[in-house]
């Protein structure tokens, strides 16, 4: 506490990047977001990480579930499109911020919003009044700081930023959530362009479809980007996501049980029961054997009373 949070400059930078307030309907404050542990320590490391990588690093956020994510992914995105490197020269020209369309991306593009300070800075693609691709191709080129899209646009917004990487020496990060969705009609046919046989199969069975397995799908098709930096945020990581976003302790070293691949930064279900952030479902958990002996003796109760007029056993 006294050294990450009540140090006088890490003091004066939670007050000055990290407190956001929300206010009412009146224009009231109605509360104040202050990062919890895990989401001061994870952007604190992410940006000295980006810093001394440069462009093109990957970064693999394990946060369990119930852990603020949304709030992290906000943060994460302002403080990427504000960075600086030690000549002064912005880091990225636009950080993308991908997310589901529905609940997931309300909460998330509210949360942007509300992080934002200045006007003007946030766009998202809606596709009012003119395609999503051509919103993205403007949003893009105008070079707004953060963009926001959904899981339909992903496919044409990371082909965008990859051949505007390669043409035009521009630098972007790419923040995807661990948004999930099914897919059908005219939307399905971006995504099935970059999805493999097995992950067709598992679409066409009624299966969804993540933003992982997405982004996942178009970099193994490619070579390594230069000038984009990708922030994977899952709670629960697939094995090809943490083939493609982890990283070893010992990179210099060959991959052994001691050099496994791992995530960039880990808040674990475990911590967040610990600390009373989510619930252990464990703890209500009824073994299958215990569940039947409970269903066997109801049913022998009730066939008793119907038995027995007198509701004798």
């Amino acid at each position: 506490m006294w050294e990450a949070v009540w140090a006088r400059d890490s003091w004066l930078e939670i007050q000055g990047r990290y407190l956001v307030t929300r206010k009412n309907d009146k224009k009231q404050i109605k509360t104040i977001i202050f990062p919890r542990d895990h989401q001061l320590d994870a952007t604190r490391k992410l940006l000295a990480a980006v810093l001394a990588d440069g462009p093109g690093g990957k970064y693999l956020i394990q946060h369990s579930a119930g852990s603020g994510k949304t709030n992290s992914i906000a943060w994460t995105a302002h403080f990427l499109a504000d960075l600086h490197d030690e000549h002064h020269r912005k880091l990225f020209d636009t950080v993308l911020v991908v997310s589901d369309r529905n609940v997931l991306d309300s909460q998330l593009q509210e949360a942007i919003f509300d992080f934002e300070r200045t006007a003007g800075v946030v766009a998202t693609i809606k596709g009012e009044g003119v395609s999503k691709s051509g919103e993205l191709a403007a949003a893009l080129s105008s070079g707004k700081k953060i963009v926001v899209c959904t899981i339909q646009t992903f496919p044409f917004a990371l082909k965008a930023v990859q051949e505007l990487a390669a043409t035009q020496n521009k630098r972007f990060a790419v923040i995807a959530d661990e948004a999930h969705s099914s897919q059908t009609g005219e939307a399905a046919a971006k995504l099935k362009a970059v999805l493999s046989a097995q992950e067709l199969d598992e679409l066409n069975d009624g299966g969804e479809v993540s933003t992982e397995d997405v982004l996942a799908a178009q970099m193994a098709a490619r070579t390594a980007d230069i000038g984009i930096s990708y922030v994977a945020f899952t709670a629960t990581p697939k094995a090809k996501t943490l083939e493609l976003f982890g990283r070893r302790p010992h990179p210099e070293l060959p991959a052994g049980d001691d050099n496994l691949l791992a995530p960039f930064h880990v808040y674990s279900m475990r911590q967040a029961i610990e600390e009373g952030f989510i619930l252990d479902v464990l703890q209500n958990y009824t073994p299958y054997r215990l569940a039947s002996k409970l269903a066997r003796h109801s049913r022998s109760l009730c066939h008793g009373r119907l038995s027995d007029p007198a509701g004798r056993q």
